[in-house]
C-alpha cells in the first residue's frame, strides 16, 4: 500500500496549527512538521519528503505566507494550499498569482480540509502526469532527425523541437510566440508557398523545399510539410527535413554522371543518355528496353522532361496490373452504361495525357485484343470511348516499355507484329548494372544519402568487405535491387560504416562468378572509382595481386 501523504503545516498561532494537525491526523494524512514562520517553511521544504504544503497566508516576520509560496513553488514541485481567515484585494491577488491548488477558510471544519487537500492532491498529481507526457514528447520530438514547430491560430509559435530550432539558428524557448513567418530566413516564394498551404487556397499538398539562409551560419536545403493540427485547423504543425546532403550530392555530380534522376557515368549510361537526347525532341513512339530495375520508367520520365512536351501531363500504366476485362475502359475511357458497373463517363489514360506523354510500361503484357484497338489509336491519333461511336482526338506522345523480348512474343502469338512495329521506330536500351558496375560506387554513394537523410541513419559509407561482396554480385533486380539492398542493410547496421555482415544474405554469400571481358573491366573500373584511381587500393578491394591488376589494366586498355 502506498504512505499517506506527508503534509507541512506552516502556521502562526500555535492552537491554530494543533487544530490543523488534530484534524489532519484524523483524515489519515501524516503530519511531517509544523514550522511558524515562511523562512522556516523554505527551508523545511527543501529538506522533507513532502506531498503538500498548508501555508497561513498571514505569518509574522518579515516574510508572509504569499512569499514563502513562492519561493516554495519555484524551487520545488509541491502544491499548496492557503489557510486563510481574512484577505485584502492585493494580498488575494498576490496569492492568486502563486498558482495555489485552494483554499482552507477558517473557521473550518474536517470535511472541507479533506476536500481542499484531496482536490490538490489530485490536481497536483494529473499535473505531474501531464508535464511528464509532455516531456517525453518533447523528448521524442527533439530526438528526431527531422524538427518539428506547431503555431496557434494566429500564427505564432507554441513549440518548436531542438531539430527545428538548429536548422533556423534560433533558442527554442526564444522563439515561442514568435509569428512563424519572421524565424523563417528563405524567399518570399517558399513564404507564400507555406502560407497558402496553411490557408488552403492551393491543391498543392506536398512539401515546400526552401533553403534557410544564415548570414552567420551555415544554410540548409530543406523540405517543410504543412499539417493541420488534428485538435484545431486553425493550428499547424511545421515538419522540417534536412536535405542538404542529398541536395549537394546533386549538386555536386555533374552532368556526365547524373542525367535527370538516371544516375551513372559509366560508357553504357552515357550511350543510353545520348539515345535520350536523340530521341526527346521527336513526337515518335520510343520503345525503351531494359531488364526489371533497371530504370525504365525514370528513362521515361527523362524522355517527356526533355521533350517540348515537358510542360504537359506525364502519365504512368502500369500494363502488367491491367484487368484483362477492364484494360480497354482503363487505356481508351468508357460511356456510363458501357457495362455492369459503369456507372458514369470516365476518360482513359490516353485522354489525361492529351499534350503529354503517355508511358506504357511493360507493353508486352497488354491483352492482344487490346493490342488491335492500341494499334488503331497511334495510327489515327484518336481514341473511341466503350460504349461510343465518335472518335476523340488526342495529342499524345507514346513511350512504352519492356523487359520482355517482343520478337520472341511475336513469334509465340502473343504479341501483335505491326504493333511491335509501330511503337519501336525509336528505341533506348538500358544497360543492366552488372554491365555497368563501375558505377557501383556511385549509385552506393547516392543511395545511402538519399536513405540517410529519409531514415537517419548513421552509415555513411560502406566498408571495402562489403563493397567487394556488392561489385561480386550479379543484380539480376538491378539498380532497384541495389536500392532495396542497401535499405535493408541499413536497418541491420551499427555504427557508421556498412559491413559485409549487414548485407542481404544472397549478397553476402555470393562470391565472384566467371566474367565477359567487358563485365570484369567494368569491375576494375569500379574499384578505382571507389579508390579515386588508387591502383594499390584498388587491387585490395578486387582481391588480386598489383601485378595482375596492371595486366587487366593493359588487356582492357584503361587509362
Amino acid at each position: 500500500m502506498s504512505r499517506p501523504p506527508r503534509i507541512l503545516i506552516v502556521e502562526d498561532e500555535f492552537a491554530v496549527a494543533m487544530e490543523l494537525e488534530d484534524h489532519l491526523g484524523a483524515l489519515g494524512y501524516t503530519v511531517v512538521d509544523h514550522v511558524m514562520t515562511g523562512a522556516a517553511a523554505i527551508d523545511r521544504a527543501a529538506g522533507a519528503d513532502l506531498d503538500l504544503v498548508l501555508m497561513d497566508v498571514h505569518l509574522d516576520g518579515p516574510m508572509d505566507g504569499v512569499e514563502a509560496a513562492r519561493t516554495i513553488r519555484e524551487d520545488h514541485p509541491l502544491p499548496v494550499v492557503f489557510v486563510t481567515a481574512y484577505s485584502d484585494d492585493e494580498t488575494l491577488q498576490r496569492a492568486t498569482d502563486t498558482t495555489p491548488f485552494g483554499y482552507v477558510v477558517k473557521p473550518f471544519n474536517e470535511r472541507e480540509i479533506y476536500a481542499a487537500v484531496e482536490v490538490a492532491l489530485q490536481t497536483h498529481a494529473l499535473q505531474r502526469r501531464v508535464e511528464r507526457a509532455r516531456d517525453d514528447l518533447r523528448q521524442l520530438l527533439n530526438g528526431l532527425r527531422q524538427g518539428t514547430a506547431l503555431t496557434d491560430g494566429t500564427g505564432r509559435l507554441r513549440f518548436l523541437s531542438d531539430p527545428a530550432a538548429r536548422l533556423l539558428d534560433v533558442a527554442s524557448e526564444a522563439a515561442t510566440g514568435t509569428p512563424w513567418a519572421d524565424l523563417l530566413p528563405v524567399d518570399d516564394e517558399a513564404l507564400e508557398a507555406l502560407q497558402s498551404r496553411m490557408d488552403g487556397t492551393t491543391d498543392a499538398d506536398g512539401p515546400v523545399t526552401a533553403t534557410l539562409a544564415h548570414d552567420d551560419g551555415p544554410s540548409y536545403r530543406v523540405e517543410i510539410e504543412v499539417r493541420d493540427d488534428p485538435r484545431d485547423s486553425e493550428r499547424h504543425i511545421l515538419v522540417f527535413y534536412d536535405v542538404t546532403e542529398v541536395h549537394e550530392l546533386r549538386r555536386m555530380l555533374d552532368d556526365r554522371s547524373r542525367f535527370h534522376d538516371l544516375v551513372g557515368k559509366s560508357a553504357p549510361m552515357q550511350d543510353a543518355y545520348e539515345q535520350i537526347r536523340s530521341v526527346a525532341e521527336v513526337k515518335t513512339t520510343v520503345l525503351i528496353q531494359g531488364e526489371t530495375g533497371s530504370g525504365k520508367e525514370l528513362a521515361a520520365r527523362a524522355i517527356h522532361d526533355e521533350s517540348p512536351r515537358s510542360e504537359g501531363s506525364f502519365v504512368t500504366v502500369n500494363c502488367a496490373a491491367l484487368n484483362p476485362d477492364l484494360a480497354g475502359s482503363r487505356l481508351f475511357g468508357h460511356r456510363a452504361g458501357a457495362f455492369t458497373g459503369a456507372t458514369e463517363d470516365r476518360e482513359g489514360y490516353f485522354e489525361a495525357a492529351d499534350g503529354g506523354t503517355l508511358f506504357l510500361d511493360e507493353i508486352g503484357d497488354v491483352p492482344l485484343d487490346v493490342q488491335r484497338q492500341l494499334l488503331r489509336v497511334l495510327e489515327e491519333e484518336a481514341v473511341t470511348r466503350l460504349g461510343e461511336t465518335e472518335a476523340r482526338p488526342v495529342d499524345v506522345r507514346i513511350v512504352a516499355a519492356t523487359h520482355r523480348s517482343l520478337d520472341e512474343e511475336v513469334a509465340a502469338d502473343r504479341f501483335r507484329q505491326d504493333l511491335l512495329y509501330r511503337i519501336r521506330i525509336a528505341r533506348v536500351a538500358l544497360p543492366p548494372l552488372r554491365e555497368r558496375r563501375s558505377d557501383l560506387p556511385l549509385l552506393v554513394r547516392t543511395f545511402l544519402r538519399e536513405i540517410r537523410a529519409r531514415t537517419g541513419a548513421d552509415v555513411d559509407r560502406v566498408g571495402d568487405e562489403a563493397l567487394r561482396r556488392l561489385l561480386n554480385y550479379d543484380w539480376p533486380g538491378n539498380v532497384r535491387e541495389l536500392k532495396n539492398a542497401l535499405e535493408a542493410a541499413l536497418i541491420r547496421a551499427s555504427g557508421d560504416v556498412l559491413r559485409a555482415d549487414d548485407l542481404p544474405p544472397e549478397i553476402r554469400e555470393a562470391s565472384a562468378s566467371a566474367s565477359s571481358a567487358p563485365e570484369e573491366a567494368e569491375r576494375i573500373r569500379a574499384a578505382l572509382e571507389q579508390t579515386d584511381g588508387n591502383r594499390t587500393e584498388a587491387a585490395e578491394l578486387l582481391g588480386i595481386s598489383r601485378a595482375t591488376l596492371y595486366r587487366r589494366l593493359d588487356e582492357y586498355n584503361i587509362e
